[in-house]
């Protein structure tokens, strides 16, 4: 890895991988859930989990979009044509919008469907549209059915980054890569 590295700011390096992490767990306990049958242990605590997780990467990604917007990102590899960096950034802002969408998806799945809003098992959340059926089947039906654009848009995600680790062996994954000292 040359001294001369462009890297993202190391505050954004380091919420790209707990979103990651949180995003990804998020994902499996929610895909988990929803082979469980409703109202069964260890589904609805699960959930408890999943939404919580949820509301956090949305606030994540509220405050990766102001760190993002306040920060330079690096110049894309020289190696990268037109197309290869229109591709990334339209999966880049599509994992944005997932981040913000679902939650509210789901918070509004579950404050219309009188459903918990419990942060952690610490305090809950308002609930905006209690009672409303037509916003909480919305909500359901928006969650359940953007929960397969994510595992698409992630799996493309991780397939792009690790074709560019090791098929192209260029430092697309360094340039995000937390490392103990900043060489920029």
């Amino acid at each position: 890895m040359p001294e001369t590295l462009a890297t993202y700011d190391p505050l954004l390096r380091r919420i790209h991988w707990a979103t990651a992490l949180l995003f990804i767990a998020a994902m499996l306990i929610g895909l988990y859930c929803g082979l469980q049958p409703a109202g069964t242990s260890p589904r609805r605590e699960l959930l408890e989990i999943h939404k919580s997780l949820g509301v956090t990467l949305f606030l994540l990604a509220i405050l990766r979009l102001i760190v993002r917007g306040r920060t330079t990102a690096p110049p894309a590899p020289a190696a990268f044509g037109a197309i290869v960096r229109a591709l990334s950034q339209l999966n880049h802002w599509a994992l944005y919008a997932l981040l913000l969408i679902m939650p509210v998806t789901g918070y509004m799945f579950s404050s219309a469907g009188g459903y918990s809003l419990r942060y952690f098992w610490t305090f809950s959340w308002p609930r905006l549209f209690a009672g409303d059926k037509a916003i909480a089947h919305a909500g359901e039906i928006t969650h359940d059915t953007l929960a397969y654009l994510v595992y698409l848009v992630v799996g493309l995600h991780v397939a792009a980054t690790l074709w560019h680790e090791f098929i192209k062996k260029d430092e697309t994954l360094a340039r995000m890569w937390p490392r103990r000292v900043d060489r920029r």
